[in-house]
């Protein structure tokens, strides 16, 4: 009987540590819900960033530093790599721009000491946005944004990547740089023996946009991009920096496409950076000399101009070096633009041999020396309109004598088609065959507000093609209700939509083709020769629709076709008109001036024309 408990007591035990075991093995290989992982959490070479989701559910990491800020020793510096940090940075808020005279393009940014002027020189951040549901194992096309503003004014914070990005499945980074004076400035004083090439450069806010690109190569795929394609985009300034970009050795292989939104190019001389204007060759009236000469005056060091200059030439580089390091950025500022207008006369671009070519810029694109990527050149239709809304003097003319307003814009804006397209695209397209696309801009079906058309007033002015590349009608410089009345929407929509998917084809391929959706209209290729097609024009199909045109402009067409105009009616008005359109682009001819039109402009000094 005692045999038999205990053979029962120690089957219970067995029993007893097989069901333990079994529930042990069971609880063990359960499957464990997967952690939640964040997905606005992603990992930079500096640190860890967390980011926001947006209301359409894409994601933004917005104030990103992507070098350290320019400030102390680092002013008129070339931009560093930022330091690394601890912790999360919490990427949630806008930065505030570079330093810059309040205009329109600061609206929303209080002025808080009245001082006429906002904004940091800490500038130096981006923004990524990126398609919902990314991860860092995708690999999309990069849309690098550079905003306009004259390389003066203007800041990422009006651009938004959110419907760009989740609509096209793009990554959209869009960044903010030196600008003005802070971010174009050459002074022998300031180079130092042991100085890098870059330090020697003057070009500091091309420097600045060439270190975003680098910071895209160094972390973009952890948002989900992919380092072997950026396209670099920008409109008016920022369309002149994705020029200055191709025509920079320093970012050779940092991008693969371009698309220039009303831009142009040029390139300044060293010497006209940096010298006085009385030099042989002559400096700009506001080179770095010039403008010593004014803090000389200004701090009572110099009676004038003339005895500044005498003074300047005495002092010691340390001398010169440490003066303009002491400047407070907002006076330094105010001695190139005393009323404090938007843009003001700094020299930019210089042909410093690295970051921009020592020689003119459209010979550079005709030498084929310079990074060949695919390309979109594009302008708008009505371009100066934007600036003549604005003026009243123009408001006048438009409500007296609506043509005259027309033709004066109508040369302007063609004049800048010649420039910032037809004049590259013809250059290049010998070089880079079939990968140079060019596009007009027409949308003018803005409201009629108290008998007064703004699809006249405006049209396709300036920046108003903005919106419809974004997807974004807040980045509209001209209010929603004037720019898109409630009938007009529908066929805004449509545009904007067919706009998008050209845009994000190029990005994608090099081609912007029949678009991301392969059903919109063939964008075929400029090609040089009568005749041969050159550009798409962007119109809804209340107009005429989306269409190819072999419309062109020359130099000497610009020039024939103004001559031949006999339909001026006011002679203050022609001059202007002639004035506008040809000093810019080298045509101007005083002789040709003095007796254009039934009167002359003897009565009409240039000066007062600009």
């Amino acid at each position: 009987m005692k045999r038999y408990v205990w053979f029962i007591l120690i089957i219970s035990i067995v029993l007893g540590l097989a069901a333990c075991t079994k529930t042990i093995e069971k609880e063990t290989i359960m499957p464990v819900g997967p952690e939640k992982v964040d997905p606005v959490i992603r990992t930079t070479a500096q640190g860890t960033v967390k980011g926001v989701v947006q209301e359409n559910g894409s994601y933004a990491w917005l104030g990103i530093p992507f070098a350290q800020p320019p400030v102390g020793e680092l002013r008129w510096k070339a931009p560093l790599p930022p330091k690394a940090w601890e912790g999360i940075f919490q990427a949630d808020k806008e930065k505030l721009s570079s330093v810059q005279f309040v205009s329109t393009l600061t609206s929303g940014v209080k002025d808080m000491d009245g001082d006429g002027l906002v904004g940091s020189e800490d500038c130096l951040y981006l923004k990524v946005y990126a398609p919902s549901g990314t991860t860092s194992l995708d690999r999309l096309p990069v849309m690098y944004w550079i905003h306009g503003g004259g390389n003066n004014s203007g800041s990422m914070l009006s651009y938004k990547g959110t419907n760009l990005a989740e609509t096209q499945k793009v990554v959209v980074v869009t960044i903010q740089y030196r600008l003005g004076a802070l971010g174009w400035f050459f002074h022998p004083a300031l180079i130092d023996e042991s100085a890098s090439a870059e330090n020697r450069s003057g070009n500091w806010a091309v420097l600045d946009m060439i270190r975003g690109l680098e910071w895209v190569q160094e972390n973009i795929e952890q948002f989900g991009g992919d380092t072997s394609n950026v396209t670099i985009f920008g409109e008016s300034a920022g369309g002149a920096d994705v020029l200055a970009l191709m025509l920079s050795s320093r970012a050779k292989g940092l991008f693969h496409k371009g698309i220039v939104e009303s831009g142009g190019v040029y390139t300044t001389p060293m010497a006209m950076a940096s010298n006085y204007v009385d030099d042989t060759p002559a400096g700009h009236a506001f080179s770095s000399k010039e403008i010593i000469n004014k803090i000389l005056v200004r701090d009572g060091k110099a009676a004038d101009r003339n005895a500044a200059k005498k003074l300047q030439m005495t002092m010691s580089a340390s001398e010169i070096k440490t003066l303009l390091y002491s400047q407070d950025a907002v006076e330094f500022l105010k001695l190139y633009n005393p009323k404090g207008e938007r843009n003001y006369p700094s020299p930019k671009m210089f042909q410093d041999g690295l970051v921009q070519p020592n020689m003119a810029a459209i010979e550079a694109f005709a030498s084929g020396n310079y990074n060949q990527v695919p390309v979109i050149l594009g302008t708008n239709r009505d371009e100066r309109r934007i600036y003549m809304y604005s003026d009243p003097n123009w408001r006048k003319v438009f409500a007296a004598n609506p043509a005259a307003y027309i033709r004066y814009a109508k040369y302007g804006s063609d004049a800048w088609k010649l420039r910032g397209v037809d004049s590259i695209a013809r250059a290049i397209q010998p070089v880079q065959g079939d990968t140079v696309y060019a596009y007009r801009f027409d949308w003018d079906e803005e409201a009629v507000v108290n008998g007064t058309d703004i699809g006249v007033l405006i049209g396709a002015g300036h920046t108003t093609e903005i919106p419809f590349v974004f997807g974004d009608w807040n980045a509209s410089l001209v209010p929603q209700n004037l720019m898109f009345p409630e009938e007009a929407k529908p066929f805004r929509d449509a545009l904007s939509k067919s706009m998008m998917s050209y845009w994000s084809q190029m990005a994608y391929t090099g081609n912007p083709g029949t678009g991301r959706d392969g059903k919109e209209v063939h964008w075929q290729p400029w090609e040089n020769g009568k005749g041969k097609p050159k550009m798409i024009i962007f119109d809804t199909t209340r107009d005429r629709g989306i269409r190819m045109s072999d419309y062109e402009i020359t130099a000497e067409s610009l020039k024939a076709d103004f001559l031949a105009d006999t339909s001026f009616e006011d002679q203050k008005i022609q001059c202007e008109t002639y004035v506008a359109t040809f000093l810019r682009n080298g045509q101007f001819d005083e002789e040709e001036y003095m007796s254009l039109g039934k009167e002359g402009c003897g009565e009409f000094p240039v000066d007062t024309m600009r």
